[in-house]
């Protein structure tokens, strides 16, 4: 064997690799098996890791960032298959556990077909998450009313609290033209034969935790607040006659 022979994983680092560190995006470089090789200083940020090291060690493959693992498989096996630049909305697990939506586009490097190139936008803007914290504030300041209402005002509070009232703060969010598809048709209907008696409000969010996604995290991304998606799952909860929210939560996870 020649010294040629022991080329380096990327022949092109030394001719495109300040190229890639400067895309005006978010980009990974990966094989076609999903390990992370190269990621730009804007990857970094954007998945909020500390380091490239970080990357390459703690989120070694791209099938670990991606929500829905078989999806990251599907979506890889599509871009070998088609060698075509593949364009998605993607939900994609950062470092610090929080959820990030974005627009992905992704295609095979012309010069080495063995390595695929992904560039990330992010979705969401952070007037999402200024809209929940002032949900969440005017709902504290609204319990301190608490002690001075009568009985029937206490019950209206309460009412107001607990149900999806509330939500009503954040209808001039910003909205997108077409909604992000999270959950996937065969998934949703698996967890219908679990629980057939579910309606089907109530069978999507099943559908976000069984992807192993927090209550914090389907309300930054549905746009509901956390406290009614919890009263949502105590109600899915006793339809279901589990003795624990952890057994329902167990029970979701097999679902694949």
């Amino acid at each position: 064997m020649t010294s040629d022979t022991l080329v380096p994983k990327f022949s092109f680092q030394q001719s495109l690799s300040s190229i890639f560190q400067w895309m005006p995006t978010c980009a990974l470089i990966i094989d076609i098996n999903g390990n992370i090789q190269e990621v730009n200083q804007l990857a970094i940020q954007f998945f909020r890791a500390s380091t490239k090291e970080d990357f390459i060690f703690d989120k070694q493959n791209i099938k670990n960032m991606v929500i829905d693992r078989h999806r990251a498989i599907e979506l890889i096996e599509l871009i070998c298959k088609s060698q075509k630049p593949v364009n998605r909305e993607i939900l994609l697990r950062r470092f610090d556990k929080t959820i990030a939506g974005a627009d992905m586009n992704a295609g095979l490097l012309p010069d080495n077909p063995n390595f695929i190139l992904f560039q990330f936008t992010e979705t969401y803007s952070q007037s999402q998450t200024i809209l929940s914290e002032l949900s969440e504030a005017f709902r504290r300041e609204a319990l301190r009313l608490k002690p001075y209402l009568n009985k029937p005002g206490k019950e209206l509070l309460e009412e107001i609290i607990i149900t999806n009232l509330l939500d009503g703060i954040t209808t001039n969010k910003p909205t997108r033209n077409e909604q992000l598809i999270v959950v996937g048709e065969d998934r949703i209907n698996q967890i219908s034969k679990k629980f057939p008696q579910l309606s089907n409000s109530e069978l999507i969010i099943c559908g976000y935790l069984s992807l192993r996604m927090s209550i914090d995290n389907v309300a930054n991304l549905t746009g509901k607040t956390a406290n009614s998606l919890r009263v949502a799952f105590h109600r899915i909860l006793r339809k279901t006659n589990l003795a624990s929210g952890k057994e329902l939560l167990k029970l979701l996870e097999t679902v694949k």
